[in-house]
């Protein structure tokens, strides 16, 4: 049993154990894998309602969205894009901002 007061170092793990820094590029292409999956888990409800929402790029933590089908031209598109950003922050825990792609 561990003891509460007993502390683990880590430096003492093996280098397969322990977690590998990313690099800025491969950081940013696990966002953008993170941002699309959580987008592609929201499409079958937009899609239900005759509309559907588009990944077009990741820049940061900004994600470039298309919207289509019925949410084109739609009044409440504002508010889907603000559902999506909402959604996505539960999703992923952490700020992730959602525009419209121009």
């Amino acid at each position: 049993m561990l003891d509460t007061a007993t502390t683990i170092d880590t430096a003492a793990m093996p280098a397969a154990l322990s977690p590998a820094p990313l690099s800025p590029a491969d950081a940013e292409a696990l966002r953008a894998n993170l941002i699309a999956d959580a987008i592609a888990e929201l499409r079958p409800n937009l899609k239900a309602h005759g509309g559907d929402c588009e990944l077009v790029r990741v820049e940061g933590n900004t994600a470039f969205v298309r919207l289509a089908g019925a949410c084109v031209g739609c009044a409440l598109a504002s508010v889907t894009i603000s559902g999506v950003q909402e959604r996505l922050i539960r999703k992923l825990g952490f700020p992730v901002r959602v525009v419209p792609a121009h």
